[in-house]
């Protein structure tokens, strides 16, 4: 486990990860679309980072606007 775990990358929710929560959170409030707090966490930091995140093509993370999405099927 200590080898699995030491392989993983991990990236900090901090204060900008935050302010871009915030920002999802508002515009899907007002849109309607509202998805899991733990997605619209891991959607700030991506974010905030500039990465990519991968999901499939049902995932709730296809609500989130300027989110870069690849699909792992495709």
């Amino acid at each position: 486990m200590n080898t699995t775990l030491a392989s993983l990358r991990l990236w900090p929710f901090d204060s900008s990860a935050a302010f871009e929560y915030g920002r999802i959170y508002a515009e899907l409030a007002r849109l309607g679309r509202p998805i899991g707090v733990v997605d619209m966490m891991i959607a700030a930091i991506a974010m905030t980072l500039g990465n990519c995140k991968v999901v499939s093509s049902d995932s709730d993370f296809l609500a989130v606007p300027g989110l870069k999405l690849e699909d792992w099927r495709s």
